[in-house]
């Protein structure tokens, strides 16, 4: 073999050397996708958040503008309008009876109430579920541990202020001092869901192009039954906090998907201005002493009585000021209310405009915001969409109406997630 032809066949082997390395190592953050490479959505749910709360913002907040550079619309959540149940439904494309997740609580087969904290009570696979087994990337990052323990066991990044992994202490920090947050209640919260988001886009760069994270911001619930919702200046000031750190990830979406990402804003459940208390130990007096069990998630009271105890509960609701509405077992409500499953409680009970259920009347002096009823404003909630790959899937949300079908946006924006 001559010199020549020896040279050109090192080049070659070089040139296959470097092309096999390539094919081997991922893309960098920030690279260009290649062509075909699953896209980036982060679906930002705020917890607690009302439709006509985005609607009264000032106009040049970041969430009113997204809004109408995307698509945006109302939508209706599921009853119990309430976290778990609210984030069950986005995240499984399922309502209650069918996902397994009815309320705040469940009574268990060892007689004692129970929340719904385990990946073991979902009856659906979650769009997380879907995504990682689609090969992408997930993350689920929440201002509430709850969250993240129902939803996180299948994403490769779980979060909340009481679970951080290591690398986000490095790269991000930690969540703010919790102990601070009574000194500055509405600032100690704008600074979680600020962290939440940073570790977002901490994740993003981290992952590369290709992932999908789901965010659950604790600000807009926790100050709006502090405070009130929109448009309770605390309030306000939450939501325009949380879209001026959402632009920042927006940022950080461009730079590593450039054209290949996506948000979708939602919320799990509204929030409803409240003024009066119903205090079930007072309703119930000494029914509970013959054996009763019940649970309280705002404008909804769920009761486990005992065969003999059952009619005394229900009468003693009926004939309460502040209860609009007593659904027992057989009552054809809970079929259209999607709260058949048998985990739903016996008996629930619904708040009127105004009152809340809570264990003490004092409580109300520092509650003035609640959610959990049938009333337009804890069950209408925002859904806005935005981003690159919002065109080129051509996809629109103008027929969705309920939350449920929010998972199948994500899948389509995704790429398309299979069964």
């Amino acid at each position: 073999m001559t010199t020549e032809r020896i040279g050109r066949t090192y080049r070659v082997l070089l040139v296959l050397l470097v092309c096999s390395l390539a094919a081997a190592v991922p893309a960098a953050a920030g690279s260009s996708p290649s062509e075909g490479a699953r896209p980036t959505v982060v679906l930002v749910i705020l917890d607690g958040c009302a439709a006509y709360s985005l609607d009264l913002l000032p106009s040049e907040a970041y969430l009113r503008q997204a809004a109408a550079e995307g698509f945006y619309q109302h939508v209706r959540t599921v009853f119990p309008s309430s976290t778990a149940a609210g984030h069950a439904a986005i995240l499984t494309g399922k309502w209650p009876d069918e996902n397994g997740v009815t309320g705040k609580q469940f009574m268990g087969s060892d007689g004692t109430l129970n929340g719904f904290s385990s990946p073991q009570l979902l009856e659906a696979p979650t769009v997380i579920e879907r995504a990682a087994k689609a090969g992408l990337r997930t993350a689920c990052i929440s201002g509430k541990e709850g969250v993240r323990s129902l939803f996180g066991e299948d994403a490769d990044l779980a979060v909340s202020p009481a679970s951080v992994p290591s690398w986000v202490l490095e790269e991000v920090g930690p969540p703010p001092d919790e102990s601070t947050q009574y000194e500055d209640y509405c600032g100690w919260y704008e600074k979680l869901d600020r962290w939440v988001i940073d570790v977002a886009g901490a994740f993003v760069k981290e992952a590369g192009p290709g992932a999908f994270i789901v965010l659950n911001l604790a600000g807009p619930d926790k100050v709006g039954h502090r405070f009130g919702p929109v448009p309770a200046p605390e309030t306000t000031q939450c939501l325009i906090s949380v879209g001026e750190a959402l632009r920042g990830l927006t940022g950080v979406l461009e730079e590593v998907a450039r054209e290949d990402w996506a948000v979708v804003v939602t919320a799990d459940h509204g929030m409803t201005s409240v003024s009066k208390a119903i205090v079930p130990s007072e309703l119930f007096g000494g029914i509970a002493d013959d054996g009763l069990a019940y649970s309280l998630d705002g404008g909804v009271l769920y009761a486990w009585p005992t065969p003999t105890t059952e009619e005394a509960v229900v009468s003693a609701l009926k004939g309460a000021e502040g209860v609009a509405e007593v659904i027992t077992t057989s009552d054809e409500r809970r079929a259209l209310l999607h709260a058949s499953h048998p985990r739903s409680a016996p008996i629930i009970a619904i708040a009127r405009q105004g009152y809340m259920f809570t264990e003490s009347s004092a409580f109300m002096e520092y509650t003035k915001g609640s959610h959990g009823t049938l009333l337009d404003t804890d069950v209408m909630v925002p859904l806005m969409v935005y981003g690159p790959q919002v065109v080129k899937t051509g996809i629109g949300i103008s027929e969705i109406g309920d939350t449920v079908e929010i998972a199948g946006v994500l899948a389509e924006l995704l790429g398309g997630l299979g069964d």
